[in-house]
């Protein structure tokens, strides 16, 4: 696949459908989710369908995304929904090693096995690493993108000088990004607009696994601590238990919904999704069926690990994007976005 540009590996889908429901419908994610799974997880996990053609979005090219593509996040601006994610390869003219950096591209058809991308700033990356004394200078990976005062606001994980924390980039038209700095410490950043303050859940690491904060800001660049206490984290023996990471929200009415991978063994490999639901972001409603999905079949390529819903829809199916893997942190990584699609009339109930 390294000899194949990002756009041409991709299925042609049917644009002219995605169109159509994108003007139709006004949040990605609503209670009629919600409602399609049941009490039994198990069925919930097998509602799902995984696509054959995983992963739909795979590593391309031989410079910055030839080893990896991961972390999807999906924004609705000036009419087009746009594409954030994570590559990481060598780019020539550098200092010869592999960094993440992110970049953008705008869906142009979806169905419940393939999507169709259009690359934006010519497939190159829209955020890079900064110098080696940056804070950024390491790795920029994680994106979660927001319209705040008709820009768009993307934060990052960075990784470089100092404690991980989280960056931020700001751009007039969602493709050229100039970069603000350091925001605050922390990872994963989930950000969202609420009553004209943006939002953010982030991770911290807690007793060797992740929990949720929350932190919110009046002008998207500094941030203020809704809670000293963690907001979101797992149940004592259950799947969750251990790390609650990688968490996307999306609004729906006066309701927010988010889903987040759960781990009972690792602080950053999960093995399932779970939602929940608030009218605050601060006090959170798990879904009394979690998780409501799993990896794939064990060889499959995404039966190692999963990171970062990012959800969808067609005119009949919710669509979710995620990064996933094939194997284990410890023998075989092989990060890159795959696609898995429910029927919005029948699931787990």
């Amino acid at each position: 696949m390294s000899n194949h540009s990002f756009t041409s590996i991709l299925v042609r889908a049917m644009p002219g459908r995605y169109s159509e429901v994108k003007k139709r419908r006004s949040s990605t994610i609503s209670e009629q989710l919600w409602n399609l799974f049941g009490g039994n997880y198990r069925h919930n996990c097998l509602s799902w369908h995984h696509s054959a053609r995983n992963p739909v979005i795979p590593a391309s090219g031989d410079t910055w995304r030839s080893v990896w593509v991961a972390n999807p996040d999906v924004l609705t601006f000036n009419g087009k929904q746009l594409l954030y994610y994570r590559g990481n390869g060598i780019m020539p003219g550098t200092d010869g090693q592999r960094h993440d950096r992110l970049g953008v591209a705008e869906i142009v058809g979806l169905t419940r096995d393939t999507i169709s991308l259009r690359d934006l700033n010519g497939g190159e990356p829209i955020v890079d690493v900064g110098g080696p004394d940056e804070f950024d200078g390491k790795d920029v990976l994680d994106p979660s993108a927001v319209e705040f005062g008709g820009r768009v606001f993307v934060y990052y994980s960075a990784v470089g000088a100092g404690p991980d924390c989280v960056g931020l980039a700001v751009s007039d038209d969602g493709v050229n990004f100039a970069k603000v700095g350091n925001i605050m410490e922390g990872r994963a950043p989930a950000a969202i607009v609420k009553d004209g303050f943006v939002y953010m859940i982030y991770q911290l690491l807690q007793n060797n696994g992740y929990r949720l904060y929350l932190a919110r800001s009046r002008d998207g660049i500094h941030f203020e601590q809704v809670s000293e206490q963690s907001i979101f984290e797992g149940t004592p023996g259950n799947w969750d238990a251990l790390s609650i990471v990688t968490a996307r929200l999306t609004k729906d009415g006066d309701s927010f919904y988010m889903m987040y991978g759960g781990s009972s063994y690792l602080a950053d490999e999960p093995d399932f999704f779970g939602l929940a639901r608030s009218t605050d972001l601060l006090h959170w409603e798990p879904h009394p069926g979690n998780p409501i999905f799993g990896c794939g079949a064990m060889g499959e390529e995404d039966g190692g690990a999963i990171w970062f819903p990012a959800l969808l829809e067609t005119e009949s199916e919710f669509v979710i994007l995620y990064e996933g893997s094939r194997g284990k942190y410890s023998w075989d990584i092989s990060s890159q976005i795959c696609m898995s699609s429910i029927p919005k009339q029948s699931a787990g109930m």
